[in-house]
C-alpha cells in the first residue's frame, strides 16, 4: 500500500496542507510524491516566488521550451501566471538578466540571452515610424524581421518617432552595444557624427530609404523620382492642366519626387506654377522633428488651393498621408472628390479614413526593399571584399478612383 490505513484526523489534515501549498503556490505540482511527503510530514521548503518564476524560466531555456533569442511572456503575462505582483516580476528578470540568462529591451521586452561562447547575431533596424504612419513602417518592419530570421540573425527594432534626439540616443546606446550591423531610416544629417563614428568603428551600415551626402554608404530605396514622374504623367492623361504639389522637401526622398513632378509637367508643356507648389508648411514643428501636415493646414492648403485661377483640378502628395489629410480637409469644404478635386498619393499605404474612395497611389514594394536591405548588409558583414552597390527598387502605379477623368465626359 502507498499510505497507511485511513486515519481521519491525519487524512483531514492532509487535505488542509494541500489546499495551503497549492494556494500559495499556484505552479505547484501536486503529485503523487508530494502527497505523500506531506502524509508523513515532511515539510517543503517555502520557495519565494520570485525564486519561482526564476525557476520556472531557467527550466524551460534548458528543456528548449524557450529558445535562443525567443522574446520571453511579458511582465504581465508573468503576473497573471503567477499571480503576483509586477514588482516581483520584475525583481526575477533583473536576477536572470544579472545572471546573463536573459536580456531585456526597453520598450520590447525580454529575451533569452545566447549560451556562453556564443556570438550573438544581432541587426538594429532603426526606423522613424511606428503602425501605418507618415510611410511602410511596419512594412519594413516585417520585412527586414523575415529577412534577418533567413540569414540566421535577430533583429532588434527602434523607433525614432521622427526626432533626431530619439534617434541620436538609440544611436548611443547600439554604438555601445555589440551588434553586427545596422539598418538605418535616417530623419537627416543632425547626426552625422555617431553615423560617421559607426563607420568608422567598423560597424557594417546600410541606409534605408534616405540618402545621405556626408557619407558613402550605400542605401536601398523606391525609384522616387520615376515613381512621381509616371504618377504626374497619368493625371495629364486624364486631361488634368492645373495640379498642384503638397510635400515638405526635408529630405531626398520627398526631393526627388518633387523633382518627378516638376519634370512631368514641362515635358508636357505645362508651366510650373509657384502658387501651387506647396514644400514647405506654416505650422511648423519643433527643430527636432520632422514637418508633418496637420489637419488645419491642410484646411488652408485646400483654400488656397480652390482660390487660384485658373481652378487646380489635382494635387499630387509626396505620400499618402499628405493626401489623406487634404482629403479630409477638402470634404470639411464640401469639396467633391474626386469631380472637383482629384488627389494622387505615394507609397500605397491603407488608411481607415479612405475606406470609401480608393485613393490612387504609387506603390513601394516594401518586402523587396527590407531583402535588399538585409542581402546588403549580410554581404557587408561577410566582408566579401567589394562594397556592396545602393539599390533601387522599381515602383508602380496602383490605379484608384481618385482621379476624376475629364476625357470621359
Amino acid at each position: 500500500m502507498l499510505f497507511p490505513p485511513y486515519n481521519q484526523s491525519k487524512s483531514y489534515h492532509l487535505i488542509c496542507q494541500v489546499k495551503f501549498y497549492k494556494t500559495s503556490f499556484p505552479q505547484l505540482v501536486i503529485s503523487t510524491d508530494l502527497i505523500k511527503r506531506l502524509y508523513y510530514g515532511i515539510i517543503l521548503p517555502m520557495i519565494p516566488r520570485y525564486k519561482e518564476i526564476i525557476n520556472d524560466i531557467q527550466s524551460k531555456i534548458t528543456k528548449g521550451i524557450y529558445k535562443e533569442g525567443e522574446k520571453l511572456p511579458s511582465e504581465s503575462q508573468l503576473m497573471t501566471q503567477f499571480k503576483t505582483s509586477r514588482i516581483t516580476v520584475i525583481r526575477a528578470l533583473k536576477e536572470l538578466e544579472f545572471t546573463e540568462i536573459i536580456y531585456r529591451e526597453k520598450g520590447r521586452g525580454s529575451f533569452v540571452a545566447p549560451r556562453k561562447g556564443h556570438t550573438q547575431k544581432v541587426i538594429s533596424l532603426i526606423i522613424p515610424h511606428k503602425t501605418n504612419f507618415f510611410s511602410g513602417g511596419q512594412q519594413y518592419v516585417r520585412s527586414v524581421y523575415k529577412y534577418c530570421q533567413q540569414y540566421g540573425y535577430l533583429c532588434s527594432v527602434h523607433y525614432s518617432e521622427q526626432s533626431s534626439k530619439k534617434e541620436r540616443k538609440i544611436l548611443e546606446d547600439i554604438s555601445k552595444h555589440k551588434v553586427s550591423g545596422v539598418i538605418l531610416y535616417p530623419i537627416n544629417s543632425k547626426n552625422i557624427d555617431l553615423i560617421s563614428t559607426l563607420i568608422i568603428k567598423g560597424c557594417p551600415l546600410v541606409l534605408l530609404d534616405r540618402k545621405l551626402d556626408e557619407v558613402e554608404v550605400p542605401v536601398v530605396e523606391s525609384d522616387n523620382y520615376k515613381g512621381a514622374f509616371e504618377a504626374v504623367n497619368y493625371i495629364i492623361d486624364k486631361g488634368h492642366r492645373e495640379i498642384a504639389f503638397v510635400g515638405a522637401k526635408d529630405s531626398i526622398t520627398v526631393g526627388k519626387r518633387y523633382k518627378g513632378y516638376c519634370n512631368a509637367l514641362v515635358s508636357r508643356g505645362i508651366a510650373l506654377n509657384k502658387d501651387i507648389i506647396f514644400t514647405s508648411y506654416h505650422e511648423k514643428n519643433s527643430d527636432d522633428r520632422q514637418e508633418i501636415l496637420t489637419l488645419s493646414e491642410a484646411e488652408w492648403i485646400i483654400t488656397r488651393i480652390r482660390s487660384v485661377n485658373p481652378a487646380v483640378s489635382a494635387v499630387f502628395c509626396a505620400n499618402d498621408l499628405i493626401a489623406v489629410r487634404l482629403m479630409k480637409a477638402a470634404r470639411l469644404q464640401k469639396v467633391k472628390i474626386p469631380e472637383e478635386l482629384s488627389f494622387v498619393g505615394f507609397d500605397n499605404i491603407s488608411y481607415s479614413e479612405t475606406e470609401e474612395l480608393n485613393l490612387t497611389s504609387v506603390e513601394q514594394d516594401f518586402d523587396q526593399i527590407g531583402r535588399s536591405c538585409v542581402e546588403l548588409l549580410y554581404n557587408k558583414i561577410s566582408n566579401t571584399g567589394n562594397e556592396p552597390a545602393s539599390v533601387i527598387i522599381e515602383t508602380r502605379l496602383n490605379e484608384g478612383n481618385s482621379v476624376f477623368c475629364f476625357e470621359e465626359t
